[in-house]
């Protein structure tokens, strides 16, 4: 009885996997996907290749666009402007083959576990343009940007305070993974698009530490040259109200040279070659000898500066700071821990820089030249056939030239503490005499009165 229940398993058993078998072979030249087959979430149950191919174009056809939200703007990304493709045919014979390109067993038993309700996810590989993704970022962040505003200080009677505004703008890499990743699972619902706190450079929170005059200075001017004058507001104008950060450096041409301010000067005496004549923005220079001993009172860092050819006449040699292109710049650093603030001020006839910081940072400062050595001029001579034997005229006056050094001296405790600046040098110009060489012609006609 026992040995004939077994006989009878076995040859269930062989019945079964002979009617599988027969049906795998039934199913063998079908030409259509299996059932419970998907390429991603597309389902492909049952169809040919063309019908399956069909169905994915047209999915893809209406989800080619994917809407962006911004508040109350929408703004819209179509994927077909950043080139995304999709490998299609390679899904589809995949999808396919799936029970039919392995051995008999294999493929009957992929079958039997389709038909028994397991469902088989084939992937759809895609590309996209990467440059356009980038490009369209680019656009998406200009239209959605938000520009911050600095806290900033008003000079009126006193100094006045206003609050900072945060910006915001596009979180590129986030964005970027949202919208692969939607291409990926080929998911097109709209995006929240994401973005990034801009933080303004100046806070209110950090100017209102600034609330003392660290240093100042004033110069004075003829006010009936016009020219100049119009050049030494323009030039102060050009650097007022300025904010330093701590360790951020000061550039006096980076402020004059820009191209809004070009057109503002007007021809007046400058310095060419150790002699003065007319150029564009004379005046120039006394706002940045003005600024410069303000910064020196200040106790700020000098990180480049350069005295003229000339002793100026609005202020003592060894305390001027000219300016040009190039390195002939005046630059300092702000060497506190806190802001600074400068401002300018042109009145009838001077004009006066103000340099603001915290209390904390004020100290006593002094400001003195010592003269190294004075360099005498030479004298040339130079002949001349329009001017008679024994006559001469001064083709150019001497000048004497200078070595002066320029020092700060901090005094605290009691003690005092003394910086060199700078070591200012103004060459000597030379007298030139120049002699008639021109003979003289005697009369030698005589005359009679009758």
């Amino acid at each position: 009885m026992k040995r004939l229940k077994i006989i009878t398993i076995i040859l269930s058993v062989v019945i079964f996997f002979l009617g599988n078998a027969n049906l795998v072979q039934a199913t063998s030249d079908n030409k259509k996907i299996h059932k419970n087959i998907y390429i991603e979430n597309i389902d492909v149950s049952n169809l040919t290749k063309e019908d399956a191919q069909k169905k994915i174009y047209n999915f893809l056809n209406k989800n080619k666009q994917i809407k962006l939200v911004n508040g109350s703007s929408n703004y819209i990304l179509n994927l077909d402007n950043i080139e995304v493709s999709y490998d299609i045919k390679e899904s589809i014979d995949c999808a396919y083959n799936l029970d039919k390109n392995k051995d008999f067993l294999s493929n009957a038993k992929t079958k039997i576990n389709l038909d028994l309700g397991k469902k088989v996810h084939v992937k759809l590989n895609k590309t996209y343009n990467y440059k356009k993704l980038n490009e369209f970022m680019d656009q998406l962040d200009e239209a959605i940007r938000i520009e911050p505003v600095n806290a900033s200080i008003i000079k009126e009677e006193n100094l006045e305070y206003k609050k900072e505004i945060y910006g915001s703008k596009l979180d590129r890499g986030k964005f970027k993974h949202i919208i692969v990743d939607k291409i990926n699972n080929m998911s097109y619902g709209e995006v929240k698009i994401p973005k990034l706190e801009i933080k303004p450079k100046y806070l209110y929170e950090d100017l209102i530490k600034i609330n003392a005059v660290l240093g100042s200075y004033e110069t004075y001017f003829n006010p009936n040259i016009y020219n100049r004058v119009n050049n030494i507001k323009v030039g102060a104008e050009a650097i007022n109200n300025i904010i330093l950060s701590p360790e951020e450096e000061f550039s006096f041409n980076s402020y004059i040279n820009s191209e809004n301010r070009k057109g503002e000067f007007k021809k007046a005496p400058v310095i060419i070659n150790g002699k003065l004549k007319d150029g564009l923005g004379g005046g120039i220079c006394q706002v940045s000898t003005t600024l410069y001993n303000a910064a020196l009172y200040a106790g700020l860092e000098i990180t480049n500066v350069r005295n003229h050819s000339i002793p100026s006449s609005y202020i003592s040699k060894g305390r001027d700071a000219t300016i040009s292109t190039g390195d002939i710049d005046l630059r300092f650093k702000n060497n506190f821990e806190v802001p600074i603030f400068i401002t300018h001020k042109v009145y009838n006839d001077k004009i006066i820089s103000i340099i603001y910081g915290s209390e904390e940072c004020k100290k006593e400062i002094d400001v003195i030249t010592e003269l190294v050595k004075s360099v005498p001029y030479n004298i040339k001579s130079k002949n001349s056939k329009n001017l008679y034997e024994g006559e001469k005229s001064i083709y150019q006056k001497g000048r004497k030239g200078y070595k002066i050094n320029t020092f700060r001296v901090y005094k605290q405790n009691g003690e005092e503490i003394k910086e060199l600046i700078r070591e200012n040098y103004y060459p000597p110009m030379d007298k030139i005499v120049i002699y008639g060489t021109k003979k003289k012609i005697e009369n030698s006609t005589n005359s009679e009165i009758i």
